[in-house]
């Protein structure tokens, strides 16, 4: 198990159009919640995102559901980087309850690599992107 950094938090509310037919936030919303937070934390870091010549693309996600999440629910999404092997970066992410963190409703591990937009390979990160997963100061907690 590689040792987790935090990077970021990203609060929310649930809202009441998450919810499916079983009264809780349908399974597929959990991975919009953590990409919600992976997006906030390259917006903070003023990451050029504009798709033009290279991009970060999304190469694994997974989800463990822990327990269910309900309206009017309000979670905190935790961002952490916990390693790199040659141009995949690996993080893991965490929804928790606001008002009760150690409530963990799910848990996600997340590859990202980044690509070429014109040819479709992947190259490595901008160096604002490895600037960011490697200067402690520029953490948000």
């Amino acid at each position: 198990m590689h040792e987790k950094h935090h990077l970021f938090s990203k609060e929310f509310n649930i809202r009441w159009q998450d919810m499916d037919a079983y009264q809780h936030v349908n399974h597929t919303i959990y991975f919009v919640y953590m990409q919600e937070c992976r997006i906030a934390w390259l917006q903070y870091h003023n990451v050029n995102m504009d798709g033009v010549g290279r991009a970060p693309i999304v190469s694994e996600i997974s989800c463990k559901y822990l327990r269910p999440i309900t309206f009017p629910q309000e979670i905190t999404i935790d961002l952490y980087f916990t390693h790199r092997a040659g141009r995949r970066i690996y993080f893991y992410q965490e929804i928790k309850d606001k008002n009760n963190p150690s409530v963990i409703f799910a848990t996600g591990a997340i590859t990202v690599v980044w690509i070429d937009t014109t040819s479709g390979r992947s190259i490595s990160p901008p160096k604002e992107y490895d600037y960011i997963l490697e200067t402690p100061e520029l953490v948000n907690t």
